[in-house]
């Protein structure tokens, strides 16, 4: 049974790395087929508490890979925000005269600037 123990960890560790390979590629259409490959790996009954440092190795590469994960989402959505700008020009600003009173600036409402290619 240690056999299996070891190849289950190890099957389990390459999905790790693809996973990150796929991250770094940009391939994040990948990541679902990955993530059903773990979970299956996870559900096997043999799976049994590996020894520290095989569970400190295992830990390590989950959270490499949750760090790159976050830091696609922040660039998608990066890349979202700026994309919609470029597409629809800045947003208002909304600013504020000595008596208080809101003034916006630069809505579309009043004279849109039109850029032409």
């Amino acid at each position: 049974m240690p056999s299996d123990r070891f190849h289950m960890i190890d099957a389990l560790e390459d999905l790790l790395d693809k996973e990150r390979a796929a991250i770094l590629d940009g391939a994040l259409e990948d990541m679902g087929r990955i993530a059903s490959e773990k979970e299956r790996v996870m559900e096997r009954r043999e799976l049994t508490a590996p020894d520290q440092r095989t569970l400190d190795r295992v830990r390590n590469k989950a959270a490499r890979n949750q760090q790159l994960l976050a830091a696609a989402i922040r660039g998608v959505r990066a890349v979202t925000a700026r994309l919609d700008v470029l597409r629809n020009g800045p947003s208002d600003m909304n600013t504020y005269d000595r008596a208080g009173q809101r003034t916006t600036l630069g809505s579309r409402h009043q004279g849109a600037l039109h850029r032409r290619a």
